[in-house]
């Protein structure tokens, strides 16, 4: 939102007044695609996104998605954004793992960067397969695999050598949970591994989740960028975020009204064909955005979750 707050109050106030609401909200929306350097879709200047989708007429660039080898997780962590803690036990099939990676890589002429995640993905025991053939059909892309790093000291020669091979980067998440960063750094450099953390955070965020829903979904989208908007593969649909596309698995385990996810809240990537409309869809709020209540985003330290409904809502 920072390059909507450089605009002179009294020229954004002029605008709401003389322009249609509509107008104004397109505006804004193409402001912050075009600036907002947070955006999980798209990191691409404008002049360069004009020049590729209308001269060189090539396919969009994806900056980041991600996928699940495991729902579940090891780590009970408290409010977790992809339901994990509420997941029953489930392992990726390594063939429907490779299909809807393919139909991916067919949408877009590059994707900068892919998050393998879950869950905990090294809970799945041939997770050395997966890093493999994603690597295989994103011979270039910049691609992490993203643990809690519980178990990264467990893991066997097979593992590591995948790793290696690939040039997967091992990203661990830094909770304060005591985790052996001396002896991982070390088995990622005895095994040639790159090894990142991520950056060591106090607080975490608590989007609260409305089920009745309501809220302005474009609104909530803005608000949204550099917070839950990174886009999600799961079963052969996209997702605009983890909460949308894990939504079934939190309204099943809460038993709560609405909440429902329609067509209009993902694309299927093996029945779209238009890359540019997938782009266009990843760019702009789902009707499933009304139901995150992002004028109370708040902020918590990491905790043990109780799976109590109110850590979400």
């Amino acid at each position: 939102m920072r390059i909507l707050e450089k605009t002179p109050a009294g020229l954004r106030d002029f605008a709401r007044r003389v322009l249609p609401a509509g107008i104004v909200d397109d505006v804004r929306d193409a402001l912050m695609h075009h600036n907002n350097q947070q955006s999980m879709v798209s990191r691409e200047p404008w002049h360069k996104v004009r020049i590729r989708r209308h001269i060189l007429r090539r396919k969009p660039v994806l900056y980041h998605f991600e996928i699940h080898i495991t729902d579940h997780c090891n780590l009970n962590c408290r409010g977790c954004a992809h339901f994990s803690n509420l997941c029953k036990p489930t392992f990726a099939d390594l063939t429907a793992f490779e299909s809807d990676m393919r139909a991916m890589a067919e949408h877009f002429s590059a994707v900068e960067q892919i998050y393998l995640l879950g869950g905990e993905p090294l809970l799945h025991p041939r997770i050395a397969d997966f890093v493999m053939a994603a690597r295989k059909i994103f011979p270039e892309t910049r691609i992490y695999l993203m643990t809690n790093g519980t178990l990264v000291t467990r893991m066997k020669n097979d593992f590591w050598k995948a790793m290696a091979d690939t040039r997967t980067i091992l990203l661990a998440d830094s909770y304060p949970i005591g985790l052996p960063v001396d002896e991982i750094d070390r088995l990622g450099r005895e095994h040639e591994v790159t090894v990142e953390w991520t950056d060591p955070r106090s607080e975490f965020f608590k989007i609260p989740i409305d089920s009745q829903g309501g809220h302005d979904a474009r609104d909530s989208f803005r608000r949204c960028q550099g917070y839950n908007n990174c886009p999600i593969v799961r079963e052969g649909k996209l997702y605009p975020c983890a909460y949308v596309a894990f939504a079934d698995v939190f309204k099943e385990r809460f038993g709560l009204p609405g909440l429902d996810v329609t067509e209009a809240d993902y694309v299927d990537i093996h029945r779209e064909h238009n890359p540019e409309r997938i782009m266009d869809f990843l760019l702009h709020a789902v009707p499933w955005c009304s139901n995150c209540d992002m004028q109370s985003l708040e902020f918590h330290k990491w905790g043990r979750s109780e799976r109590d409904v109110a850590e979400w809502t």
